[in-house]
């Protein structure tokens, strides 16, 4: 398992711009096979990133992009809660989708994803 609480803080303190960076660097030197969860990871930090900024079709295609990715990977990958962060995430997707096929006029205030991150040695990390 490769150590990610740097970039866990990052995102869970939303730093969403700097967790974009620091997962994009893993992602560049990732592995064939970890190479959609580092890039799952980047686009999910993005995706806070523009909605926290109101650009919410980046927002929406980049939580699009990110899920698809990451559920290549099951409940839980790299000590990250995979199905919770996905959980969290399918909401404002949904509320997203509603708000640009014109269902609903303004959009509800969420609450952005928290990673969960349990080390090895079985320590969560918020």
């Amino acid at each position: 398992m490769i150590d990610i609480s740097d970039g866990v803080k990052l995102f869970n303190s939303e730093y969403y711009f700097e967790s974009h960076d620091y997962f994009e660097d893993l992602w560049i030197k990732a592995e064939h096979d970890e190479r959609l969860f580092f890039q799952g990871m980047v686009q999910m930090s993005v995706g806070c990133y523009h909605h926290s900024h109101k650009n919410y079709k980046g927002a929406l295609s980049q939580f699009t992009r990110g899920s698809e990715k990451l559920k290549l990977y099951g409940e839980k990958h790299n000590g990250v809660n995979l199905g919770k962060l996905l959980a969290e995430v399918e909401p404002i997707k949904t509320e997203l989708e509603r708000f640009f096929r014109g269902e609903v006029e303004e959009l509800k205030e969420y609450s952005y994803p928290v990673l969960e991150y349990i080390t090895e040695n079985s320590k969560k990390e918020k």
